[in-house]
């Protein structure tokens, strides 16, 4: 492996979506207060956790000649302890790529060719989301639905919310919301259980590219209590490991973070 570690070609997943347009254009705002109830409890539940440990399975269609639809597939298992570390690996098609944070430094390992990046820090967690993505223009795994500021990420844009109705997610009740700015609308599903409002499902469509690519993320085995090794955010590269050049990237407003 030589050259450039290309990081977000690979396994970089961001859940800003462009979601499929459930609200009419035509209608007037709408802000229901029993979605954005439900949106701001799950938020404020995932951001009060200490620990949480969470399974996730994305798929994502790729538009080719302006006209077919190739849909390709991401998961990975995230592991999170905050004021401790940050623990991610992704299995996209033939990469693997495993990222881990301890409070100090932060690494990528490309398991395949036994190679890394790295990017020292110290501080915690929703610190090193904002300098990676300011410095690198890459987000981590799953770092919008695990960041303390939760709400912001998953409602904080949206000038629409709407309640479309409660469904199943693999046999689980489930609230169905979809939300709208002016830049993007996305749908969100959250368990429909007070006590534990997990997330269940986000699905998005890009309405400015031809086709209307979506985006689709499953979450399974939430665990707010997981078994965390003293090693489970620890990177120590062996002899024959190759450091790559991560390159920097201009500086990027907050709404282009994505």
């Amino acid at each position: 492996m030589t050259g450039r570690f290309s990081v977000s070609q690979h396994v970089l997943i961001s859940f800003s979506l462009f979601a499929t347009p459930v609200l009419a254009e035509e209608a007037a705002p709408v802000l229901d207060p029993q979605a954005i109830e439900i949106l701001q409890n799950a938020a404020d539940y995932l951001a009060d956790q200490r620990e949480i440990s969470v399974t996730w399975f994305v798929s994502y269609d790729e538009v080719i000649d302006g006209r077919e639809i190739l849909t390709r597939t991401r998961s990975g298992n995230t592991l999170l302890a905050r004021g401790r570390g940050f623990y991610s690996r992704t299995d996209d098609g033939a990469d693997t790529r495993a990222h881990y944070f301890d409070g100090s430094s932060y690494y990528i390992q490309d398991v395949e060719e036994n190679a890394y990046v790295l990017a020292p820090h110290n501080g915690s967690f929703d610190s090193l989301v904002r300098r990676i993505r300011a410095e690198y223009g890459a987000p981590i795994p799953v770092w919008s639905v695990l960041s303390s500021e939760a709400r912001d990420e998953l409602i904080g844009t949206a000038s629409a919310v709407a309640y479309v109705g409660e469904t199943r997610i693999a046999g689980r009740a489930a609230h169905h919301m979809a939300l709208s700015s002016y830049d993007e609308d996305w749908q969100i599903w959250v368990a429909a259980d007070d006590d534990t409002p997990e997330l269940l499902m986000l699905v998005g469509t890009d309405p400015y590219t031809q086709g209307w690519p979506q985006y689709r993320v499953f979450f399974s085995n939430w665990d707010f209590n997981p078994a965390i090794s003293e090693t489970a955010f620890t990177y120590v590269p062996d002899d024959t490991a190759e450091r790559m050049v991560w390159p920097k990237t201009a500086p990027q407003a907050d709404s282009a973070e994505q």
